[in-house]
């Protein structure tokens, strides 16, 4: 049994880890502001609206880049010892006389997890910002157009855009 026995952990932060770990910083400021906002806007008018839900999908961005980040990070610190590799075919042939690490599949298909699926929710939020624009656009005219309608095609529209989007991320 050893008594005096000296274990000391050493985590060495390279520039990637502080990017990262600023990066999640402004995310969670962020987050936060999303969260703010969402809370006034549903002060102001308890039905959910085209702005409400721009609001959720900005801070549903926030919070999976943010779990991304620390994904990242925890693999780092960990000594993950992979890299991204665009074609996951090659993962299993060894490069240079040296074997692939037994880790390269979990990582590439965490980072594609990681990073691709907020990417798709990022293209849905740009879209339902158009929306918005569109639905104030249409309120702030007067004509004889009935707004209930057009709200209803474009959301039936913006449904069957998500709709392929994820489908084309989950076939990829």
């Amino acid at each position: 049994m050893l008594l005096d026995s000296d274990h000391s952990v050493t985590i060495t932060l390279d520039l990637f880890t502080v990017s990262l770990l600023l990066s999640g910083l402004l995310f969670g400021f962020t987050l936060i502001l999303a969260k703010r906002k969402y809370a006034f806007l549903r002060r102001a008018n308890p039905s959910f609206d085209l702005k409400k839900l721009l609001v959720l999908s900005a801070g549903t961005v926030c919070f999976l880049r943010i779990m991304s980040f620390v994904g990242v990070i925890a693999m780092d610190i960990a000594n993950v010892r992979a890299h991204y590799s665009l074609n996951p075919a090659s993962s299993s042939h060894e490069e240079g006389g040296q074997p692939i690490e037994r880790n390269q599949s979990f990582y590439d298909s965490s980072m594609t997890v990681l990073f691709d699926l907020p990417n798709a929710i990022v293209i849905s939020t740009y879209v339902l910002l158009t929306l918005v624009w569109a639905e104030c656009s249409l309120l702030s005219r007067f004509h004889t157009e009935s707004s209930v309608q057009w709200r209803k095609r474009w959301l039936v529209w913006y449904m069957i855009f998500n709709s392929a989007l994820y489908a084309t991320q989950v076939i990829l």
